[in-house]
This record gives C-alpha cells, structure tokens and sequence, in this order.
C-alpha cells in the first residue's frame, strides 16, 4: 500500500476509536485494542516524510502550525459548543509529532555533527516536553528507533518488541479476576508498539496519488472527526 492508501485506511481505523460514547464499553474496549496501529503508522509515516521531504524545518513548522490550530479549535469546540467536560477533546497528535520530527532534526544536527553536549540537552527538553503530549512518551521512542534503524530493519523491530515488553510492565496491573484484568489492557493497550509492523511491512514505500487534498486531509480530517463526534455526543446523549 502506499502511504496515501495507508494514511486513508489509519483515517478510517481512528474513528472507530473515537466513537465510545455511542457503543457499549466493552466494544468500545474492543474497538480501543483493534486501532492500537494508528498512533504507530502515522508516526511511521511521519519518519518517512521527515525523511524524504525537501524542507525539513519547513515540515516540522506544518506540524507545529497544525497542533497549534487545533489547540485552539479544542478550546473553542470545549468552551463555547459541547461545554460538559465529559465529552472534551483534549487530543492533539500533531505536537507529539512535531516534537518527534523535532528530536530526528536534533539527532541530525547536532548529535552527528559533534555538538553533542548541546545535542543532548535539546533532545532532553524534547523527551520532557513529550510526557505532556498524547501518547508522547511512547511515540517518541518509537520515532527515534524507527529513524536510527531506518536501514536495519531486524533491529528496529527488536526495538518496537523492547519498547512493547517495557511499556507492558508499566501498564499492567493484576485484577482480582482474569476478565477484569484483560478489560484493563483492552483500555490500556497503548503499549503494543508491535501492533503497526504488519501495516509497516504492507507499505510499499511510495507516497501514492498526492496532491494538495491528499496532502493535507489528514491535518483536516484529524481534528474535524474529533470535534464533530464531541458535539454530537453532547448533544444527543
């Protein structure tokens, strides 16, 4: 697949995540599992635009841009039109990454070109502003290791295993019962960073059609889904 028919069917996949709030909890529990590759292939396709794009700082001003507007679209949608927080957007995964492609800008450089003491210090800040962000503080490391091993392709997906084994010993917690322990992970199966590679590996590494709609559909579609599914959820439930 290309990564314009990736991006379309991750699109796809992502709002049956968000749709909890008019399906049972255990569906939503299911739905919740089954969409772990989103976060994963988009991640995985921003490396690669970072990669391949001509203007590096150019691309990661486009997702600064964009996680700014949506910040202030998530303020205007919560304030003035849904105003129960229980239905609130607070998502914005364009500045986790932005601050993704921000830490292999850092890594280019700064940590290869010898100004490694500074390099550090940045790529810190960066790491440390990412536990504020959605899902940051694993996607940033899925980023660097999907970067640093671009051409290694057995030792990033050690990598994605490592992170998957580390984040899993973070999230899990036993219940008094097998269900209610499996329900939990269902909820919180943000550590299976396995879950994109068979995406990844059906990426046939071209970017597809493109032009100025399928460049930009993401960065509408993204917080568009989000905020029409909270305005209708407030409305009608």
């Amino acid at each position: 697949m290309s990564g314009t028919s990736l991006k379309v069917l991750m699109m796809v996949m992502m709002v049956f995540d968000h749709i909890g709030y008019f399906i049972s909890p255990k569906m939503a529990g299911i739905f919740h599992l089954l969409t772990r590759p989103v976060a994963q292939v988009f991640a995985y396709l921003s490396v690669e635009g970072y990669i391949h794009t001509r203007d590096k700082k150019k691309y990661m001003l486009r997702l600064f841009m964009a996680s700014f507007i949506m910040a202030i679209g998530n303020i205007v949608v919560n304030k003035f039109i849904v105003k129960d927080i229980k239905y609130f957007v607070h998502n914005n995964i364009f500045l986790t990454l932005a601050l993704g492609v921000t830490s292999l800008y850092i890594i280019d450089e700064f940590l290869r070109k010898d100004r490694r003491l500074l390099g550090s210090i940045f790529l810190f800040i960066v790491l440390g502003a990412s536990l504020f962000t959605e899902g940051g503080v694993i996607i940033l490391p899925f980023m660097i290791i999907t970067y640093l091993f671009k051409d290694r392709v057995a030792m990033r997906n050690l990598g994605y295993v490592l992170l998957t084994v580390l984040f899993f010993k973070m999230a899990y917690v036993k219940y008094d019962s097998l269900g209610e322990t499996l329900n939990m992970l269902m909820y919180n199966s943000d550590f299976l960073m396995v879950a994109g590679l068979p995406f990844i590996y059906i990426y046939n590494g071209k970017r597809g059609f493109t032009n100025k709609f399928t460049k930009y559909m993401f960065y509408v579609f993204y917080p568009l889904h989000l905020w029409i599914i909270a305005i209708l959820a407030s409305k009608i439930l």
